[in-house]
């Protein structure tokens, strides 16, 4: 059962991905932010580039709503997406969650590594809050607290601890918290 704590967390992701504002996900949202990442980045409605990270988004949406209560909608409200999180990353086994976790760090890196280093540098982590509309003055701190080396790069093994903090812990004091900008502030 997700504590309050958790539930303000994922209720700020929630908002995050509701990018169209209307208290329900939607394929139409996950593509804004795909369309956002394309702006971003340069790539012209109608090229490959775009093409392939507008793709990206729909598996991403049909990847998300499988596990919902009803996995043939096209949308998902807020209750569900608690749900979905309750069901599938905390009610889960230990290796379970490790492989969801692992599958959702591969999907940042999908979107974010651009010059596929394997690693995410503070510039490719300040698209990942334009992406999301997240207020920028936050990204500075935020790859501050998931740079657990300091070596200014955030690796994938610092990005599987911070999303597991993100969706488990009930630690406020978590450097995984920050993954998604200062939650605290948001319109919970």
């Amino acid at each position: 059962m997700l504590s309050e704590f958790q539930t303000r967390k994922l209720t700020h992701f929630f908002n995050l991905l509701d990018f169209n504002d209307n208290g329900v996900l939607t394929r139409d949202d996950f593509e804004a932010i795909a369309e956002n990442l394309c702006v971003l980045w340069g790539f012209k409605e109608g090229s490959a580039d775009y093409k392939r990270v507008i793709e990206k988004s729909h598996e991403s949406w049909n990847s998300f709503i499988q596990f919902t209560e009803d996995p043939y909608s096209i949308e998902a409200s807020l209750s569900q997406w608690l749900g979905f999180c309750d069901m599938n990353m905390m009610s889960i086994d230990e290796n379970a969650y490790k492989a969801l976790v692992s599958a959702f760090v591969s999907e940042i890196f999908d979107y974010f590594d651009s010059n596929d280093d394997g690693y995410i540098s503070l510039d490719e982590y300040v698209d990942l809050f334009m992406a999301f509309r997240i207020e920028i003055r936050y990204s500075a701190r935020s790859f501050t607290k998931l740079d657990l080396n300091g070596d200014e790069l955030i690796s994938k093994n610092e990005l599987n601890l911070a999303v597991s903090d993100f969706f488990r812990s009930d630690d406020e004091n978590d450097g995984g918290n920050w993954l998604f900008g200062f939650w605290k502030a948001s319109k919970i």
